[in-house]
Formats: C-alpha cells, sequence, structure tokens
C-alpha cells in the first residue's frame, strides 16, 4: 500500500491516478473537511488525518509501505491561514509514525536547496520538514522539481498554463492569487507583454506537474533503495527572458518584456510575515525565483520517465491549442 499526502493538490493528485494506473493499492490521506467520495469511488483508501493535528496521524501509516509526500499550503486554499510551522511538525511526526509502522520509504516532494534559508516561509519550513524526517522516519528521499510550469509561468503574465488542469495550485482560492490572477495574469494574453521580476536572467529547468507527478510514481515503485535525492528539470535549462520568448513562439505573437524590480516584493515579505505568512511566502519566493537558479540536469526525470519531459514551448502549444478547442464549442 502507499500513502499519498496531499492526494487531492496539483501534483498528488496525478500520483494517485498514475499509481493506480500501474495496479498499485492507493491510500491518500485528506483533511476531514476534504471531501473523499470522488476518490473512494476510485478505489482510493481514504485515510483522514490533518498535518496541523499530530495527533490524527497515530493509524494513518498501519499497512502502508512507502508514503509519498506532496502535501503543502504555498498557495493556501480560500479561508485557509496557512500554518508552515504547523506543517512542518506535522510531517516531522508523520515521519515518526511512519517509521514506527515499518513503512519502509519515504518520498517527500521538496524545494531546490538554494532556495532556501532566503525567506521564504514555506521553502524553510520544507528544510525542517526534511531534518526531522531524516532524523526520526523510515528511509527518506528528498524529490526536488526545479520550477513547475502551471505554478510559475502564469506569473509571467498568462492563465493559458493553467487550462484543463486538474487542481491547479493557483486557483485554490487564497486572496492574493485571485488579486494577482485578475491584475497581472493576463498581460501576455491581452498585451503582449511578460512580466518579469529582476533581470530575467535567472535560470531554471522548468518542468511540468504532470511529468513530476508520473516521475514519483516511478519512485515509489522502482524502489531504489540507494537514492537519497532526486533533482527534477525540464528538458531544458532557460532563463526569465527565453520564457518569455516561448511563450511568443507558441502564441504566434510578438511578446515583449517589462522588468520590475526585487525591492518591494521583499520589502512586502518582511511586512507581511508575521500577519500572513501565505502572503510573505508568494512575496518572498517571487524575489528568490528571479535571482537563485535552479538548472537542474534532465537526467533523472528522464530516467524515471523512460522518456524526454515536456519543454515549456511545447506545453504552452498545447495548453493553447486545449484552450482553443474548448472555445469552439
Amino acid at each position: 500500500m502507499i500513502l499519498v499526502v496531499g492526494g487531492t493538490g496539483q501534483v498528488g493528485s496525478a500520483v494517485v491516478r498514475g499509481l493506480q494506473g500501474r495496479g498499485a493499492s492507493v491510500a491518500a490521506l485528506l483533511r476531514p473537511a476534504t471531501e473523499g467520495a470522488a476518490a473512494a469511488a476510485a478505489g482510493v483508501r481514504i485515510v483522514r488525518g490533518d498535518l496541523r493535528d499530530p495527533s490524527s496521524l497515530r493509524e494513518i501509516c498501519d499497512g502502508v509501505d512507502c508514503v509519498v509526500a506532496t502535501a503543502n499550503t504555498i498557495v493556501p486554499r480560500r479561508g485557509e491561514r496557512a500554518d508552515f510551522d504547523a506543517i512542518a511538525r506535522g510531517y516531522a511526526e508523520l515521519g515518526r509514525v511512519a517509521r514506527a509502522a515499518g513503512v519502509r520509504r519515504f518520498l517527500f516532494v521538496s524545494v531546490p536547496r538554494p532556495f532556501m534559508g532566503r525567506g521564504a516561509p514555506d521553502f524553510d519550513a520544507k528544510a525542517r520538514a526534511e531534518e526531522a524526517l531524516a532524523a526520526e522516519g523510515p528511509p527518506l528521499l528528498v524529490v526536488r522539481p526545479s520550477l513547475i510550469m502551471e505554478t510559475w509561468l502564469p506569473w509571467l503574465g498568462s492563465r493559458v498554463p493553467l487550462r484543463g488542469r486538474d487542481q491547479p495550485t493557483l486557483e485554490r482560492g487564497f486572496w492574493l492569487a485571485r488579486l494577482a490572477g485578475r491584475a497581472l495574469h493576463h498581460s501576455v494574453d491581452r498585451l503582449g507583454i511578460a512580466l518579469l521580476f529582476g533581470d530575467g536572467s535567472a535560470r531554471h529547468a522548468f518542468i511540468a506537474s504532470d511529468d513530476v507527478a508520473e516521475a514519483l510514481v516511478a519512485a515509489a515503485l522502482n524502489r531504489d533503495e540507494n537514492a537519497r535525492e532526486y533533482q527534477l528539470g525540464g528538458p531544458e535549462v532557460l532563463t526569465w527572458r527565453d520564457a518569455a520568448d516561448a511563450f511568443g513562439r507558441a502564441f504566434a505573437m510578438r511578446v515583449r518584456s517589462l522588468h520590475q524590480g526585487t525591492a518591494l516584493p521583499r520589502l512586502f515579505a518582511s511586512v507581511t510575515r508575521r500577519i500572513s505568512p501565505a502572503t510573505a511566502q508568494i512575496f518572498a519566493s517571487q524575489a528568490i525565483v528571479a535571482t537563485v537558479d535552479s538548472p537542474f540536469p534532465a537526467d533523472t526525470t528522464r530516467r524515471l520517465l523512460g522518456r524526454d519531459p515536456i519543454s515549456v514551448e511545447a506545453f504552452l502549444r498545447r495548453a493553447s491549442a486545449a484552450t482553443n478547442r474548448s472555445s469552439r464549442v
């Protein structure tokens, strides 16, 4: 039995489907208020618990051989206050519970290590969770994707990367994500202007969430007992300027870049850290990805997928085609 933590999220829901497609027995950890009827009807064992309530985790790993942990609150759901420290403590407790239950492997989806320790609450909480899991949990495999396309490409100014996606992180309903969606995520589509923080030179191996999920499925089933860390990258390393150019080629339009400094998001992150950690996370992470690289090679991704991961331009072309088809229906 493989337990997916965060099985209703952007990556986690695809992991659940992928594991079932490979014939694995799957359980999903859902919070008490989360609807689970559809997952149960599809044959997923529903386990109730909440990372923010360690006492609810005591028996969730009974009969579980492997845990795939994708849950995060990088963008909280509508009406939810992000508590990154509580999530880190919950993961520490989950590690202890998993070890006591005899779980043989724990896959934890984290972020690039250079993003940590730079003032983004979620990224720093993941560092604490990793440390606790390594110390007190079962054998740990940390999976570090580069920037996930559906989460980061819209910030350049387009909602197209979100079209047709299941459970996209940016559409959870958090007020700042909704505001950004209305104010910023249409500049490419409507005006041909890409919004770039910093000078646009930070380099990332952008990767689609479906490719991350498929790689996690392969990692959970392949049981590479010696692996301790996987870095997942797309097929090419692009600067933000390169990504803006990919929009232009995919949409067959001229896209100009409008550069914005990182001082303002850093200031907003500092000011809002205590009153709204989720707001601080969004601002701080924008400054981080604008200035810190994650140029992961695609070797591990290719090995796990057995194919090349999708490129930014191909991803955008596919999303644009799906958008055009839906508009004609």
